[in-house]
């Protein structure tokens, strides 16, 4: 999960110039969409794209599969798509917090939202968990929500924690929220826990990490080369890698911030620190 600075693409224009494009199949079946289109777009940046108050003005089937196309294959009315794709696909996803994108997809889904399919600030870079989630935006609770990594500034906030209890070779690897009941957007921000991170692979991922921390600990955490005498030397390392992390992936909640994480937990670092400090050990060699 990672929160992402809005696209600066004018899509009105965009569209307007799609519309009037006489060499695409579509042409002139999108011009009397113009105005529509163009006062959805605007009225779904002032609602920040929250799916409870955007308006999902309906166009035809026919004028969907024309947009729907044109998001597959974008024309050069909308060459923004095709440089949001290439330009985003290595990084973060900002559903899940995976370590790469690989595609380019919808928030609003584009078969229930089809007048945004083409919508630059409707499109967020994601790797297959957005498309897991297939229609999903809601839950049954007052506040339940997918959230929107160009509108949601608590996507910026650290949120989520590995998990790691009965600790040795094959612990048990779960999920935990790092924001109180409290918090203003916790039924969104748990919803999105819930229904996007938890069904991707990231607890396999963590595991994997354990797995290398044991294995040979500098894997995981550099700092981990040498035997470390005290645990308030490891979790001071700890917490420089975490923020080294945070700033390359440009966020709090890519998978590895979210192991190490879990690491400071003080019962997690009271056990790794004591097999870091064990007499005899070889500096790097296995935990266990």
């Amino acid at each position: 999960m990672n929160k992402l600075q809005l696209p600066a693409y004018d899509d009105s224009a965009a569209f307007d110039n799609l519309s009037k494009n006489q060499r695409l199949g579509s042409y002139p079946k999108l011009q009397p969409l113009v105005g529509c289109v163009q006062a959805g777009y605007a009225q779904y940046e002032a609602v920040n794209g929250t799916p409870s108050l955007v308006q999902n003005h309906p166009i035809s089937a026919e004028a969907a599969a024309f947009l729907k196309r044109h998001y597959a294959s974008p024309p050069a009315d909308l060459a923004y798509i095709t440089e949001m794709r290439e330009s985003t696909e290595h990084l973060i996803c900002p559903m899940c917090g995976s370590m790469h994108s690989g595609t380019l997809d919808h928030y609003l889904p584009k078969n229930g939202y089809p007048i945004f399919s083409v919508f630059s600030k409707n499109l967020v870079p994601a790797c297959k968990c957005n498309s897991k989630r297939k229609e999903t935006l809601f839950g049954a609770n007052p506040g339940e929500r997918v959230l929107h990594p160009y509108f949601d500034d608590c996507l910026g906030e650290r949120l989520v924690s590995a998990r790691f209890e009965d600790l040795g070779e094959v612990p048990k690897v779960s999920l935990v929220l790092l924001i109180s009941n409290t918090h203003p957007f916790h039924p969104a921000i748990e919803f999105h826990v819930h229904s996007i991170v938890q069904r991707s692979a990231i607890v396999k991922y963590l595991a994997d990490r354990w797995s290398s921390l044991l294995r040979k600990p500098s894997l995981v955490v550099r700092a981990f080369a040498d035997n470390i005498a005290t645990q308030t030397e490891v979790r001071s390392m700890l917490e420089v890698e975490r923020d080294t992390l945070d700033d390359l992936h440009k966020g709090k909640n890519n998978w590895n911030s979210i192991f190490i994480s879990g690491l400071l937990d003080p019962p997690v670092t009271t056990w790794i620190s004591a097999k870091l400090a064990r007499l005899g050990r070889v500096p790097d060699s296995g935990l266990v």
